[in-house]
């Protein structure tokens, strides 16, 4: 070792960092040992200095010392003075309590959340997309009461079916069916949404403490974190998971993880503390894993932190790239299969040109921003926008000498250009990987995240200043209770939104749930008896309006619409629409319920309306109750044999619409007569009838029909007069595999985006069953593997370097 080696030093926690690629000096003003630190000590970026002796030491050993790195000063400064903008958000006296007293207001905060949501934890119908998610779990659950993976499956109770569970962010169902096997679906899935969101202050905290931040710091922004509320929505706030909100259950697991995703991957780029690259890994490819949306902002975010320190940017891309292809691989079986088949979702059009596809713009965000309805909503006094911004110019004054100030206003910066959305970026956006299925709006998230930990810094330093006004103007106070008094201080200004916090989700929330949950336990609820009563019928899809009009909006079920209900109920219907990327997405969101064909087409044979309306197409009205009259419409089943006509459709994911939606409105739906599509550059099936004379007959007719479509297969007996396509009215997927006599075949797509299978003339047996994805066991191998090889691969390269560290250069050009 070089000869500073043996210089004794001390641990100072008011070292300060040199700038990069600077000598850090002596404390004191005397120079006499310049020519022997610079002959000593190579250059680095960061180099303590030890007040007492006035030597520079190298990081290396300073760190592995447990020392902090200090920046360049010409003059030695009394003990305990700091600069301005370098002060820490510390108590500044060590008592017992110190450490407590931040996670006792963390505590509070969990338990103020606990008390306002304790209604969330009852399990009720879902007036929002919560009604999705429980039906997801409870199709879990059935398959793994069945002996079958959960990865995969034919999910079919939406957009006309489809494969949801290997194109969507389904861990946190699965985990949760899990959890189901005990205690049943609705219980599970209704404790997990008030734990994770009672309990989300915990995860701020954390995630703030890896960043860096004092404990303080920590529990201020984990004291506002359940605060929030905004205009637009969709962010970390209560309303975008609540029962009275919008339902976003899958992003509430990834919400509870992003701060520790954060935190972790910092700490692996930068390595500000020595952090496991397995570790951060797993937790930002578990935040992708829960909700796809916000594990691509947690990926983005690594760059974000290998751009704050130019000096550095080789070692840390390299870090980066270590820490996401390590998640990337740790997911795989999440990730491949999406990719193999991401051909075969859908590209929705009818989100395209609205705020859910593009997100809002600069301007609009920014006055949400400035007049505060970012963070507080509509509140008279937006207490927390006025922390973000107290956090935000403590974090540009020390923008320079304080990486997690640049860390966060790094993050919050890009977040906002994200939610401005396209009618900012336009076409820089394409620079992105897969910007074209990502929904702008949705990125209030990271503005939401980065506004919390701002917000934290803005409350610490406030409370800092406060707290040395009272000392100095009441210096016979003891300090703990000035402590004490700016704490309770602190939460007096927060009140305000505690108080609406209270009115909004404990009062009138909790109040409409135990109505709903009155409701729901009553013997004769409405369209639960209905439902029933239809099933009772036969099988065919239920309609209760279509979602966004009143038929559907009315509150049929309770509080809760009939759409929703019956999701609710598990049964299959359409009207609740876009909740899915089936290819059928579109088709169903432009349902014309005064067409009798498109009846026909989706199988709606049961319609459920409020009583006093019926049906725009002849129907049979089977019962009436309470409200809500059931109509049974014919239909020929979900399977039918028909003609296919020329031309073909070509289309593929993102203008499947454009070229079949006109089918819908055509004469040859009328006359059972469908063209086959060429999707994503496949050839299409040939036609079974060319055209001429128009026959005399059907094409066919289906003598038995059994449907099992939860378990992704439907048999049945047909007579098909002359060559005929056989179709299954649910959602085209490549991974259907169709039987016809006991051969399997491949399926053919039919306008406008059914499964189907030409058959000769003649009596057949045809099968249609769903294969999952067949990989998994091996995808889950590499996942573990991957983790196993980043953890002991780190380890070992470690102990190889500090066996042999690298050789360092001396001034004569030698090496030693």
């Amino acid at each position: 070792m070089g000869p500073v080696a043996s210089i004794p030093l001390l641990r100072d926690s008011s070292w300060r960092t040199a700038s990069p690629g600077r000598w850090a000096r002596p404390a004191s003003s005397a120079t006499k040992h310049r020519v022997f630190l610079k002959q000593a000590v190579r250059r680095c970026d960061d180099q303590p200095v030890d007040k007492t002796s006035g030597f520079a030491v190298p990081v290396q050993g300073a760190e592995r010392e447990g020392f902090v790195a200090g920046p360049r000063r010409s003059k030695a400064r009394p003990a305990g003075v700091r600069r301005r903008g370098n002060i820490r958000f510390e108590l500044p006296e060590e008592t017992p309590g110190r450490a407590v007293a931040p996670l006792a207001i963390v505590a509070m905060a969990v338990g103020f959340n606990l008390w306002v949501l304790r209604a969330e934890i009852l399990p009720v119908l879902y007036p929002n997309d919560s009604s999705v998610h429980l039906s997801m779990v409870r199709w879990a659950l059935d398959r793994i009461r069945d002996g079958h993976l959960p990865f995969d499956g034919w999910y079919p109770y939406v957009g006309l079916g489809s494969s949801l569970f290997h194109h969507y962010q389904s861990l946190p169902h699965n985990l949760t069916a899990v959890l189901a096997l005990g205690i049943g679906a609705d219980w599970a899935f209704s404790i997990m949404l008030y734990v994770l969101l009672a309990t989300w202050p915990i995860s701020v905290y954390l995630g703030a403490r890896l960043l860096g931040w004092e404990r303080w710091a920590a529990a201020a922004a984990a004291l506002v974190s359940s605060l929030l509320a905004s205009t637009p929505g969709y962010g970390y706030e209560f309303g975008s998971y609540a029962w009275r909100g919008y339902g976003m259950w899958s992003q509430l697991w990834a919400m509870w993880l992003m701060p520790l995703a954060w935190g972790l991957s910092w700490r692996a780029v930068s390595q500000s503390k020595p952090t496991r690259y397995a570790v951060a890994a797993l937790v930002v490819g578990l935040t992708a894993a829960f909700h796809f949306l916000s594990g691509y902002l947690a990926f983005l975010v690594l760059g974000v932190w290998v751009l704050i320190r130019p000096a550095e940017f080789l070692r840390r891309l390299g870090r980066a790239v270590v820490v996401g292809l390590g998640a990337l691989l740790i997911i795989s079986w999440v990730v491949v299969p999406l990719l193999l088949d991401s051909r075969w979702t859908s590209q929705s059009q009818y989100l395209r040109g609205t705020f859910w596809f593009d997100s809002f713009g600069a301007r609009k965000v920014l006055v949400w921003l400035f007049t505060g309805q970012l963070f507080d909503g509509t509140r008279t006094i937006p207490v927390i926008s006025v922390l973000v911004g107290v956090g935000a110019v403590v974090c540009i004054s020390r923008f320079r000498h304080d990486e997690r100030a640049r860390a966060l206003l790094g993050v919050m910066l890009f977040s906002l250009l994200l939610f401005f959305g396209r009618p900012t970026l336009g076409p820089a956006l394409k620079l992105l990987p897969g910007s074209s299925d990502l929904l702008l709006h949705r990125y209030i998230m990271g503005v939401h995240m980065a506004g919390i930990l701002l917000a934290g810094v803005g409350a610490a330093r406030l409370s800092l200043i406060v707290l040395g006004a009272m000392r100095r103007l009441m210096p016979q106070v003891a300090r703990p209770a000035t402590a004490a008094a700016v704490v309770l201080l602190g939460m007096g200004v927060l009140a305000p939104a505690w108080a609406e916090r209270w009115g909004t989700f404990d009062r009138q929330g909790g109040e409409w749930i135990r109505q709903q949950r009155t409701v729901d336990a009553s013997p004769d609820a409405v369209i639960r008896s209905l439902v029933r009563e239809a099933q009772a019928r036969g099988p065919g899809r239920f309609y209760a309006g279509m979602w966004g009009e009143y038929s559907c909006t009315a509150s049929m079920e309770g509080l809760v619409a009939g759409c929703q209900a019956l999701l609710g109920y598990q049964v299959d219907s359409l009207g609740f629409s876009l909740r899915t990327t089936s290819l059928a997405s579109d088709f169903e969101a432009n349902f014309d319920d005064t067409n009798p064909a498109q009846y026909d087409l989706f199988n709606l044979r049961y319609v459920i309306l409020p009583s006093g309306r019926q049906p725009s197409v002849p129907a049979s009205l089977i019962d009436q109750d309470g409200g809500a009259a059931l109509w049974e419409i014919e239909t020929s089943g979900y399977v039918d044999v028909v003609d296919t006509v020329p031309p073909p459709i070509a289309a593929n994911r993102s203008d499947l619409y454009q070229q079949a939606g006109p089918f819908l409105q055509s004469d040859l739906l009328a006359h059972g007569r469908y063209p086959t599509v060429a999707f994503a550059g496949q050839p299409a099936a040939p036609p079974t009838w060319s055209g001429g004379e128009q026959p005399q007959v059907p094409a066919g007719s289906v003598e038995f029909e059994d449907d099992a479509l939860a378990d992704g297969a439907v048999t049945v007996q047909v007579v098909a007069n002359r060559p005929a396509m056989v179709i299954l009215k649910s959602s085209f997927d490549p991974r259907w595999q169709v039987i016809v006599d006991g051969v399997p075949l491949t399926p053919e797509m039919v306008a406008p985006s059914l499964v189907g299978r030409t058959v000769p003339p003649g009596p057949h047996t045809v099968q249609f069953r769903y294969e999952p994805f067949p990989s998994y066991d091996v995808l889950l191998s590499i996942g573990g593997l991957a983790f196993v090889a980043l953890w002991f691969g780190q380890v070992l390269v470690t102990r190889v370097f500090r066996r042999h560290p690298p050789r360092e250069a001396v001034p004569d050009g030698s090496s030693r």
